[in-house]
């Protein structure tokens, strides 16, 4: 779960190919029980770039030393066997109805999906002889099509459910909810308390190692609060996590322009950052199975 980009001429033949790939993954979420925040409809949901243009991101990616900005990288949600001719919208009422917080974020998931799904379908109709391999392309095209007849059953009612459905799976603790979460909608769009709360849920996952959720507040941190010292802690600890040198990584990533802070670290900064960053991989070790 990662993405980065490269020099251009390479990317135009590259590019097309890894946007697919990217343009297959993605979730979706909703509602807060306290505090009167706007309801899930008139949240914006922040759709995602078309598959070219994030194509252009990722595929470009992985030749380079220094990685791109990073980028919240979902797994794929595919449709799953138990989903028939009824689509997705009575199963959405069902984790609305329940209280599972898997279930409710696979019903997020399921919304995010059908809100992109058309977009996603155009792109891919634009793509019709480009130079790439049109055998995946018409079956990217057919899974998308597949989506849609799955999507169909989804009204506004089951839209106004997101937010609902995302902040329970964020309070039952499910991975990368809360930066899921933020992906979608603005802070400014939530209630005070609410946009604490998951201000507080995107630290807690980072804080645990999760790397969905490191990624997702160095992409997202500083619009919700996070200060530049716990993103610099949560860079480094995601250096390390896979075995770029925590260091080495801040140094590329700010010489790129790909993290933004209001000042360079300072070497003191940065010697903090890697003792709080320790601390983060020491959990996370912790907390995986032998």
């Amino acid at each position: 779960m990662s993405a980065k980009r490269w020099a251009l001429a390479f990317l135009i033949g590259l590019a097309v190919v890894a946007g697919w790939i990217y343009a297959m993954r993605a979730p979706a979420e909703r509602r807060p029980a306290a505090p009167p925040g706007p309801t899930a409809a008139a949240l914006p949901l922040n759709r995602p770039p078309s598959a070219l243009a994030r194509l252009a991101e990722t595929s470009a990616a992985s030749a380079v030393a220094p990685p791109a900005a990073p980028h919240p990288i979902t797994a794929p949600v595919a449709a799953k066997p138990r989903i028939g001719s009824e689509g997705y919208g009575p199963h959405i009422e069902r984790a609305q109805a329940g209280n599972d917080a898997a279930a409710a974020w696979e019903a997020v998931e399921w919304l995010r999906q059908c809100a992109s799904n058309e977009e996603k379908r155009q792109s891919y109709e634009g793509l019709r002889g480009e130079r790439i391999p049109q055998e995946m392309l018409a079956q990217l095209m057919l899974e998308a099509d597949a989506e849609g007849r799955l999507c169909q059953t989804v009204t506004a009612r089951h839209r106004a459910m997101l937010q609902e459905l995302a902040l329970r799976a964020i309070r039952g603790g499910v991975p990368h909810a809360a930066t899921g979460f933020a992906e979608l909608v603005s802070p400014d769009d939530l209630a005070p308390g609410l946009r604490q709360e998951v201000a507080d849920a995107m630290r807690r996952d980072a804080n645990a190692g999760q790397p969905g959720s490191l990624v997702g507040v160095l992409a997202r941190g500083t619009a919700w609060g996070l200060s530049d010292e716990e993103r610099l802690a949560y860079l480094v600890a995601l250096g390390e996590m896979h075995g770029n040198g925590g260091a080495a990584l801040v140094r590329q990533w700010i010489a790129q322009r790909a993290i933004q802070f209001k000042a360079e670290p300072t070497p003191q900064q940065l010697a903090a950052a890697q003792t709080v960053a320790q601390q983060i991989i020491d959990r996370a070790r912790a907390n995986k199975p032998p």
